[in-house]
Formats: C-alpha cells, structure tokens, sequence
C-alpha cells in the first residue's frame, strides 16, 4: 500500500511510466528479501532451547544412580544429582544434600577450572563426541584426586550433562615425570626401596639392592624376601611380613642381619608398612633397608610408603629431575619438597609458582652454578652445601647430590639429584667454630679438659693430695642488658644499611661483650688455675694454689684456706663489678660467685660442680657482689 501510495505521487511528477514501473519492482524485491530473511537464521534468531521439567530430572537422576561407576548429572554447572559411588569416591557417603546443588567447581581443584571449562565447550557442540580429559576433585578432607572424566549430554534432558569418573586415571597422572624417569632416580638412592606381595615375594626393589646385597635384580625380582636374610632372622620376619600384608599389623621397625652373595654378614634395619591402593585393597607391603653395622642404632635413613610415588614422599629430602638453566627450572620434584621448603611440588614444575633458582641465597646463587657446572663438564657427581629460603622466607642450608643425564651422543639432557635439609648440622658445626673462637681468644680452658682436669684434681685430694676450691662464678644478669642493647645496635644497623643483616650485628655484639668479661678474670689468670665458659654468662674456676704471685706452699688446713679463697674470690668480684660499655652506654655487671671446697663427701666431680652452683644462686638472692661457700 505505501509503495501505491508512493507511485501515485511520484507518478504524478514524472509520468504514467513511472506509476506502473516503481510498484513493481518495490514488490519484487520485497518478495526477495522476504524468501531470503526466512532461510537466515540472524533474522528468526538461535533456536531457544527448551528447560528440562521435573519428570526429565528425575529420569536423569534415576539413570545416574543405575550406573556403578562415580557418575553426577549437571544443569549448566550445577549438580543435580549425584550416585552413591561418586559420594563415597570424595568421602561425602550419606550426605548428598551437601553435594547436589552446588557448582560442579565447588569440587574441582582450581587448577582444573579452565580445563572443564573446555571439556564443557567440547560437550555443548552438536557434532562433537563425548569429551573426556583428567580432571582433580577435592575429597572432604581437602586432599586431590585424580580422574578421568567423561562428559555425555543427554538428549531427553534438555541441557543436562552426565559425568562419568574412571578410578583408573589417579594411576596416570598428566603432568608428572614417567614412570621410567621415576625408577631412573630411585635407582640413585643408597637406600634399598622394595615392594613384596601378600607371599612376601619380591614385586619391585631399587639398584641400591645389588649395592647392599651383591645379588641381581633380575635373580631377586620373584623370590622371597627372607633368603638374603640371616636363617636365623627369616621365621620372624616373615611372619611380621605376613601380619602386615593381612592387615593384622600396621607397621615393621626391626634390625635383622642379612647374608650377601659373598657371605658376609651385616646388619640392616628393616621398616615396612602394607600397601594401600587408592580403593582401600591391601596389596603386599612397602618397605626400605638401611645397613646399620657400624651403627646398629643410627640415624633413621626414611620409611616407606606406596610403590614409586609413595616411596619418594618419605624419603628425607626432595628428589628432582630439572633443566641446566639458571632458573634451575623443575621437571619433577617428588613430595618431599613440602617437608623440605614448604612448597607443593606442582609450584616448582615448569616454575609454575616460582623458580627454584630463585630460592636460593643471592650469595650462594654464582657459587651453586660455578659448582655443577665444573662437575657437569667432566661427567662428574656433584656434592654442594648452600642456602634456600623455605616458603616462609627463612633460610636453611641443605646439601644436594646430583649429576647430569646425557644421551648417547654426549648432550646433556637434564639433571638429577636429591636435597636434605643440614641446618642442624651446620648449627652445631657454628656453635663449635665460635666457642673456639672464643677460648683462643680469652686464653680459657674448654670444657672437656677442665671437666677432666677437675675429675683428676678432686681424685688426688681425696687420696692425700693437697686441698682445692671450685668457683662458679655468675654473671648471668648480664644476659637481658646484651639482649637489649644488641636489639638496639642491630635496629641502628638496618637503618643505615652500611653492614650485614641487624641479627649478625646483634651475635657480634654479644661475643664482643663476652669476649671484654672473660678478660677480667686476671686474678686467677696465672698456672695454679684454670678458668672455662659453661654457656649464658656463666663460668667455672679449679683453683690450686691460693698464693698467686709468690711461691706455692701447701696450706696447713681450712682455717688458711677459706681465707686465701675469699681473697682471691673478693679480688675476682671486684674486677669483674666495674661497668662495661655496650652501644655506648655504662651497664653495670652483676656478679655473685659460689665456692666449693674440696672434700670427701663429694662423689665425683658433677656433685662439686653441683654445689658451687647452688652457693652462686644463693649469692645471687643476696644481691650482686656476694660470695657464699657452698653448705658442709
């Protein structure tokens, strides 16, 4: 009509022509746009896919429950229902009202999201099959679980979705290293790791074995455990084996002795627990060997767990198989990197989180690579003691071996190597290197000599020998004013940031005012006596000849000898007393000293040293500068 209406009037100014030609072809193209718009789908819109109703969901949720595999149906990305099999698998059994209703995600570890993200992409497409890839749910307790999910969207149901897990996958997990290279770096290890069957037969056992026993792998794979024991030894461990692999006991700890291919008898200790499959059966048991010959009650060498993965999570470090780049990037880092670091190991792969490299002491980085890489050039073992920061930013040392892996044509294709944490070690080592320090400088007695020297000394005097008297000098007071004001000087040197971290500072500090203490003692500073440090601002002095200076005489009884020690006591005291200066300011000394005298009733040289002390503590309650003998 409006295209009549639009000739009528144009035609009016051009002509009868123009009126007859123009409805036409707006009709024409009218009907052209018309058949065209109708097979365009932009012009009717997508389809609108109809909700699933009630009778739908329930059909779906009664085909989830017929399945016995785990299985759960969603709406978009809700659950809506969820069998007994997929409740149990994540320990939620008889409690589906926490589960149904939630994201699907809720359960995914977060990792996982984009993944299932995409496994949903490929389910929404018409033509495309069922998905499937690995995916990790989190069980109540928080701990992941690796499956392998199958995504099916069912056509009754209108945009619902059955997921299907298969138990199988958490054997095969996507980003760890093969089994192979796994074996490769057990193999590595000086402890034996062994796998033995409900029988007590050899299923698996690392080269370490051949190292420690001298017999094959390939004669010991099949056989019974107890033959390379003692005959004397196998009854029992045998039935400790069986007892672990029916479930009747938890655990084995015992040191049994073992017979090599030559016939010589050793010592091991020998730890197993049963093996527990992901499903809960029971299937033999794991479990080390550690030879302990020369050290039947030695340090314990790790324990064991599940075959392969299991086993690496208990050894006492980190093992790792990583690239040869300053980051030190990781390929595989076992379990024990949690223990060690504080790092889950899927943050140090491919520096997911953070590079290893980067955990290391910036002072220790240049000499690290110095070191393998020397070693990595003549084909060699590595062994390198340095410092790392835990996920806390402290530092720990540890001590790492490893070596390079090459192929046949000489190129190095990755490092492997194993990291103990050695703080302890090295903590002793220091407290040892600085009480040396400290007698060299001070000129004092250590503590094992003069613990001998006393022994001796009182022995002598209870079989006729001259008398002797024992000083336990405190000045232990001293201790909280040194706290304080090395906090003070170490605050003074962070703020300056002209030296080291505030806390070395603070240690120098307090050796300087130790070192200034033990330099007052001059007035027993001569060969009648003998002076060394017990620990926190505490002292020992074994004096023998009460008249320094002159020449010694033996003392007719007590009525000359508690006069010659309160002498050399007060002189001690008094030297002792004067103010020490510490950050610049006067602190006062206080000093109190107990005094044994040799005697008969005290049986050996701990029950004199007893004594002393017990007479410095009630000097101390007396106040600072007091002496006290200790009571008869």
């Amino acid at each position: 009509m409006l295209a009549l209406l639009f000739a009528a009037v144009v035609g009016s100014w051009h002509g009868a022509d123009t009126v007859v030609a123009l409805p036409a072809f707006v009709a024409a193209t009218g009907l052209l746009v018309l058949v065209l718009a109708r097979r365009l789908p932009w012009y009717v819109g997508a389809p609108h896919r109809p909700e699933a109703n009630a009778q739908q969901v329930q059909w779906a949720g009664q085909l989830c429950h017929n399945i016995s595999s785990p299985s759960v149906t969603i709406q978009g990305q809700q659950i809506t229902f969820a069998n007994q099999a997929f409740l149990a698998l994540l320990n939620y059994r008889g409690q589906a009202d926490q589960v149904v209703g939630l994201p699907f995600t809720n359960l995914l570890h977060p990792v996982d999201h984009g993944r299932f993200a995409a496994l949903l992409a490929r389910a929404g497409n018409a033509d495309a099959a069922d998905a499937d890839d690995v995916l990790r749910l989190v069980r109540s307790d928080g701990s992941a679980l690796k499956m392998r999910a199958s995504l099916s969207p069912l056509s009754s149901v209108p945009g619902s979705l059955l997921i299907q897990f298969s138990p199988d996958a958490t054997m095969t997990p996507a980003r760890d290293a093969p089994e192979g290279a796994m074996t490769s770096l057990l193999d590595q290890l000086d402890l034996v790791l062994f796998h033995a069957d409900a029988e007590g037969r050899i299923v698996y056992v690392n080269r370490a074995w051949e190292r420690l026993t001298g017999r094959s792998l390939a004669d010991s794979r099949g056989r019974p455990l107890s033959v390379a024991l003692h005959p004397e030894d196998r009854d029992a461990v045998d039935k400790s084996l069986a007892a672990l692999a029916g479930g009747q006991s938890d655990h084995l700890g015992t040191e049994v002795r073992m017979v090599n291919g030559g016939g010589t008898v050793f010592w091991v200790l020998l730890r197993a627990q049963g093996c527990i499959e992901p499903g809960g059966d029971l299937v033999g048991v794991l479990g080390t060997l550690t030879e302990v010959t020369r050290r039947r009650r030695g340090e314990d060498m790790g324990s064991s767990r599940r075959y392969l993965n299991t086993l690496l999570a208990n050894v006492p470090g980190m093992v790792y198989r990583g690239r040869n780049d300053p980051d030190w990037t990781m390929e595989f880092v076992s379990d024990g990197s949690m223990d060690l670091i504080g790092y889950e190991p899927w943050e140090l792969v491919d520096n997911h989180r953070i590079a290893f490299g980067s955990l290391i002491h910036p002072d220790d980085r240049e000499f690290v690579w110095a070191q393998v890489q020397a070693n990595l050039a003549q084909h060699k073992p590595y062994q390198i003691s340095y410092r790392i920061a835990d996920v806390s930013g402290n530092y720990l040392w540890v001590w790492e071996q490893g070596r390079g892996v090459f192929s046949s044509q000489d190129e190095l294709l990755a490092i492997e190597g194993f990291i103990t944490n050695v703080s302890e070690r090295r903590g002793a080592e220091e407290k040892a290197r600085r009480r040396m320090w400290f007698e060299a400088r001070t000129g004092m007695t250590s503590r094992a000599i003069f613990d001998a020297l006393l022994a001796w000394t009182l022995h002598q005097s209870q079989i006729g020998g001259p008398p002797f008297a024992l000083l336990w000098v405190d000045v232990s007071g001293l201790s909280s004013a040194v706290s304080v004001r090395g906090s003070e000087v170490a605050e003074q040197v962070l703020a300056s940031g002209v030296a080291g971290p505030g806390s070395l500072a603070g240690e120098a500090a307090a050796e300087q005012v130790l070192a200034t203490v033990a330099r007052r003692f001059r007035p027993v500073n001569y060969p009648g006596a003998a002076v060394s440090y017990l620990d926190n601002y505490q002292f020992v002095v074994l004096l023998t000849d009460f008249r320094a200076g002159e020449t010694a005489r033996a003392l007719a009884g007590s009525n000359e000898l508690i006069p010659a020690v309160s002498q050399l006591a007060g002189r001690l005291v008094q030297e002792l007393s004067a103010p020490l200066s510490i950050g610049g300011r006067e602190v006062s000394v206080p000093v109190a000293v107990g005094i044994a005298l040799s005697d008969q009733r005290y049986i050996g040289a701990e029950a004199m040293l007893g004594a002393a002390r017990r007479a410095a503590t009630q000097a101390a309650e007396l106040g600072p500068g007091h002496c006290e003998f200790a009571d008869e």
